[in-house]
């Protein structure tokens, strides 16, 4: 449990091959919950990043998912930059919004606690085009 840091490549391939899953989105968020939420190591191995593309997309899918427009607040984004995977935390309309992102897919899952439909909901979300490069900003 909240091992993701000893092995990142080995983590980031599961969790993103459960992320990939056609409708099962759940089986990522408790894997991610799992090896790497409450793993310091993971955390201090990402770099923080303002990524605002990645924000503002995050707004629109939030906004369709509660189905109303918001926009997120104190949004953290930090990047495993050796693994291309972008992850972090905000709050939207009082609720908390945890998100990752492969770049290599051009996927990402959103989660937003509490949901509207029951404890927690997902959304998988992909980016036109990816990322810019937080180093070229």
């Amino acid at each position: 449990m909240n091992s993701a840091s000893q092995d990142f490549p080995h983590h980031l391939a599961v969790l993103r091959e459960r992320m990939l899953h056609p409708t099962d989105y759940e089986l990522a968020v408790n894997y991610f919950l799992e090896e790497f939420a409450g793993d310091a190591a993971f955390v201090r191995a990402s770099d923080r990043e303002p990524m605002p593309h990645l924000v503002a997309v995050l707004d629109k899918v939030v906004s369709k998912a509660l189905g109303r427009s918001v926009k997120l607040e104190g949004a953290l984004v930090s990047y495993l930059r050796e693994h291309r995977f972008v992850h972090g935390n905000a709050r939207a309309d009082g609720r908390v919004v945890l998100f990752f992102y492969f770049q290599d897919a051009d996927t990402g899952l959103v989660m937003i606690i509490p949901g509207i439909r029951g404890q927690g909901d997902m959304a998988r979300f992909h980016l036109t085009g990816g990322l810019p490069d937080p180093q070229q900003n």
